[in-house]
């Protein structure tokens, strides 16, 4: 037994010390799979009335089919991106309605910046004809590390429950053999790699995973976006609301004048 507990003790602490052997700089290469579970009727609920009977059956055959999307992860210690393979799809097809609305919003890469301070999250947004540039500190999301471990993907993980958006629960799972304190979409702050999250917005369950991960000395540069107005994520959320109260007003209008 304690030959085993030897073993793969070493073995975590070579992974470990593989970051960062002769100084050299370990970047991370990584594709998530995010799934995406929506309720039907929830979902629906969202769609203007008048387009109810033409999306419906579309809807329900790419909730049932399950949608799926692959997110490509690459960082070099200080910064890091987060972007969506262009090759969308689901279960069965090559994207739906939900997964191409899903893409069109995260065509751009999200960025984290961590050689300032505080940390910082960048991500650009084409929304109605307009550049945003969402700027904000990377939140605190008042982690609490627990016991219960598992494995994903081939590493030890860790289990950890914090706070999204003050008020979002989010479960992540970590990697302390991987000992960068980043992860998937804008989560970080935990004391190792995150390969698994899970929480829920807007009426989605997400749950995005680590498929596969690669370290190499290879140089990654990252260059961080400056075009769209810079705006935070609360002053995005407010005009992404005033935005969809008006496109409902007008889909209101257009079916009252018919």
């Amino acid at each position: 037994m304690k030959k085993t507990i030897l073993t793969f003790a070493l073995g975590i602490i070579t992974t470990t010390i593989s970051f960062a052997q002769e100084g050299k700089t370990q970047n991370i290469d990584a594709t998530y799979v995010a799934e995406v579970k929506l309720d039907y009727d929830k979902t629906m609920a969202q769609v203007p009335q008048q387009y109810r009977a033409q999306v419906g059956p579309m809807l329900k055959a790419e909730i049932d089919a399950g949608v799926f999307m692959n997110y490509f992860f690459k960082s070099n210690g200080k910064m890091s991106t987060y972007t969506l393979e262009q090759k969308v799809g689901n279960a069965q097809s090559q994207g739906g309605m939900i997964a191409q609305q899903m893409a069109s919003f995260d065509s751009k890469p999200t960025y984290k910046d961590f050689t300032v301070t505080p940390p910082t999250s960048y991500k650009e947004v084409d929304m109605m004809g307009k550049n945003f540039l969402i700027k904000d500190a990377i939140p605190d999301y008042k982690w609490k590390i627990s016991r219960e471990k598992t494995e994903i993907a081939g590493y030890q993980a860790t289990k950890a429950e914090g706070v999204m958006m003050d008020s979002i629960p989010v479960t992540a799972w970590f990697a302390p053999a991987i000992p960068l304190k980043d992860g998937p979409n804008g989560l970080a702050g935990l004391p190792g790699f995150i390969v698994k999250a899970e929480f829920e917005m807007n009426n989605a369950h997400m749950i995005i995973t680590l498929k596969e991960l690669n370290i190499s000395d290879k140089e990654l540069k990252v260059t961080l976006p400056t075009k769209g107005q810079v705006v935070t994520t609360e002053e995005f959320m407010k005009i992404m609301k005033e935005m969809q109260k008006k496109f409902q007003e007008m889909s209101n209008s257009s079916v009252d004048t018919k």
